[in-house]
């Protein structure tokens, strides 16, 4: 597996540990996605939709009031990287195993 996705686990691992603030974590993850260069396909599936994911979060009480369904909070934002870690660790363990 490429190293950029150990590089966007450790990234990844880092927020779902507190090592980083969300606020860390998404301005890294948006710069870092958008000046990527280095992933195949599957891989950029499941990092794109952790994008969106991403943009999705908000502190605004009001907008997570009125679309629950679009909108995050940190602890749904949580919920979603972790979604992504673990999937990002079967892609990395099969990659690994050909």
């Amino acid at each position: 597996m490429s190293n950029a996705a150990v590089e966007y686990g450790l990234l990844l691992k880092k927020f779902l540990d507190g090592a980083i603030s969300v606020d860390e974590f998404r301005v890294t993850y948006f710069d870092r996605f958008k000046n990527e260069g280095r992933l195949n396909e599957p891989l950029f599936n499941l990092l794109d939709e952790l994008f969106g994911d991403v943009d999705s979060f908000t502190t605004d009480q009001e907008l997570l009031d009125e679309n629950p369904e679009f909108y995050l909070d940190e602890k749904g934002l949580r919920e979603k990287v972790q979604n992504v870690a673990n999937r990002l660790s079967v892609l990395i363990y099969f990659e690994n195993s050909k």
